[in-house]
């Protein structure tokens, strides 16, 4: 389940700032985070959104190189997804794609890698589709 609290607190806004930036009253906002109201897929999306948003002030799309990244996380089994392929700018850009548009829980474990660039090709995985982020990939964890 999504913890909207601990999400807020990992972006270091208060519960105000949280509610604008997620485009609802601030009384409801307190109402999902105290418990009293659900948190709904709808505030979920709105608060990763935000999140995204908040993240990517500043910061100008292209500006830098992508690198090529590989990520795994633990599932609730605690056994080692197959990994994923990311293009980012730099480390906390994939660690930062990988949870957010992947819907994955702030609290799963996870290990990432930075490869070469040309271990792109071996994961059918080339720059020019980097927009899509993230692409699952049947591949055994680089040693």
């Amino acid at each position: 389940m999504f913890d909207l609290k601990a999400f807020r607190a990992s972006l270091d806004l208060t519960q105000h700032q949280m509610a604008e930036a997620m485009g609802m009253p601030f009384r409801s906002y307190q109402d999902i985070e105290s418990g009293k109201s659900p948190v709904r897929p709808v505030h979920e999306a709105a608060a990763k959104y935000a999140g995204w948003l908040i993240r990517q002030q500043g910061r100008h799309k292209g500006a830098r190189p992508l690198h090529f990244f590989l990520a795994r996380f633990r599932d609730d089994e605690r056994t080692w997804t197959v990994p994923w392929t990311v293009w980012a700018e730099d480390f906390s850009d994939a660690v930062e794609r990988f949870y957010t548009l992947a819907s994955i829980d702030r609290s799963q474990e996870l290990q990432i890698r930075v490869m070469p660039e040309d271990a792109s090709k071996s994961f059918h995985h080339a720059k020019k589709h980097a927009e899509a982020v993230l692409e699952h990939k049947d591949a055994t964890w680089p040693e």
